[in-house]
C-alpha cells in the first residue's frame, strides 16, 4: 500500500483528513500526521511517505518552506522526492503557486470536498504507478559513486568532493572549488576523484545534473527550459546537447517516451479553484 501523511496546523480539518478519508478503499494508509513544517520534515523522514497532504499557511515552517527544504534533503541524498497535494485558501494562490517549481502539480482549495480530494489522491496513485514502471524501463547510464565502508581503504577527499557536487549541482562546482575547500590540490583530487568514481570531476557533475534533470521531467507540467533552470544551465540548447550526449536521446525525447506511457484519467495539473465544502474551516 503506498504511504501518506497530513501535514496541517489547525486540529480540527487536520484530524478530519486523517480520520475521513477512504485510504484503504484507495490502496493506502495514512502513516502519520503532524501540525507544522518542522514536525512534517521528521515525519518524512521517519516514515517516508509516497503522497503528502500539505497545508501551504502554517506557522512557523510553512509549505512552501517545507517543500523547499525537503527538495534541498532529497537532492543532495538521492532520495525520492514525494508526491505532495497542497492545501491552500483561495488568496494564497499565487504564492501556493510557487512550489510549482518543485514539481508540485496539485492544489486544492480549502475546506476540499471529499470527491475532490479522493480524484487527487487517485492522480497521485496512477502518477506513483507511471513513473515506477518508467524507473524499470529505464536502463542505467551512470554508476553513482557509493562511500565506501568505513573497514575498506579509500580517500575521504573523494567522499567529501562527491558530496560538494550533490549538494551544488545547481549553481556548479569547479573542482579547484572543492580542492580549495578541502585543503587539498586539484590536481591531487583530480587523480584521486578519477580513481575512485571511473569519472572526472566535471563529468560526474553533469552526470548528476542530468540524473536529476531526468527526475523533473516525469512531471508532465513543467517544460524543459524550466527543468534546465533547476539543474543549472541557463543556455536550454546547450542543456538538450549534454542530456543528448549522456542519455542518448534529447530532453523532449525523454519526455515524450514518459507522456506515451498509460496515464491517469482527467487532468493532472488541478488549478481549478472551486469554492466546494468540506467543513467550515477557514
Amino acid at each position: 500500500m503506498l504511504k501518506a501523511i497530513v501535514i496541517e496546523d489547525e486540529p480540527a480539518p487536520r484530524r478530519e483528513l486523517v480520520l475521513l478519508t477512504p485510504w484503504e478503499e484507495l490502496g493506502m494508509v495514512c502513516a502519520g500526521e503532524a501540525a507544522d513544517g518542522l514536525e512534517g520534515l521528521e515525519l518524512t523522514g521517519r516514515v517516508s511517505p509516497d503522497i503528502i497532504i500539505l497545508d501551504i499557511r502554517m506557522p512557523g515552517m510553512d509549505g512552501l518552506a517545507f517543500i523547499e527544504e525537503l527538495f534541498r534533503r532529497s537532492a543532495s541524498t538521492e532520495s525520492s522526492f514525494p508526491e505532495i497535494i497542497v492545501l491552500s485558501g483561495y488568496s494564497e494562490f499565487e504564492y501556493a503557486r510557487a512550489a510549482m517549481r518543485h514539481g508540485v502539480d496539485e492544489y486544492l482549495l480549502k475546506p476540499v470536498e471529499d470527491k475532490v480530494l479522493k480524484a487527487a489522491l487517485l492522480r497521485k496513485k496512477e502518477k506513483i504507478r507511471a513513473n515506477s514502471a518508467q524507473n524499470q524501463a529505464q536502463k542505467p547510464f551512470f554508476s553513482e559513486y557509493e562511500r565506501k565502508d568505513a573497514g575498506e581503504e579509500h580517500d575521504g577527499y573523494v567522499d567529501a568532493a562527491v558530496k560538494l557536487i550533490r549538494e551544488r549541482y545547481i549553481q556548479g562546482v569547479s573542482i579547484e572549488e572543492a580542492a580549495q575547500e578541502l585543503g587539498v590540490s586539484s590536481g591531487h583530487l583530480s587523480r584521486l576523484f578519477r580513481r575512485e568514481t571511473g569519472y572526472t570531476f566535471v563529468d560526474y557533475l553533469v552526470h548528476i545534473r542530468v540524473k536529476m534533470a531526468m527526475r523533473l521531467l516525469r512531471d508532465p507540467t513543467v517544460r524543459v527550459y524550466e527543468v534546465a533552470d533547476l539543474v543549472g544551465y541557463e543556455d536550454t540548447r546547450y542543456f538538450a546537447q549534454v542530456f543528448k550526449k549522456v542519455s542518448g536521446m534529447t530532453p523532449r525525447e525523454f519526455k515524450d517516451g514518459i507522456a506515451n506511457m498509460p496515464q491517469p484519467s482527467g487532468t493532472e495539473f488541478q488549478a481549478a479553484f472551486l469554492p466546494t465544502r468540506r467543513s467550515d474551516s477557514r
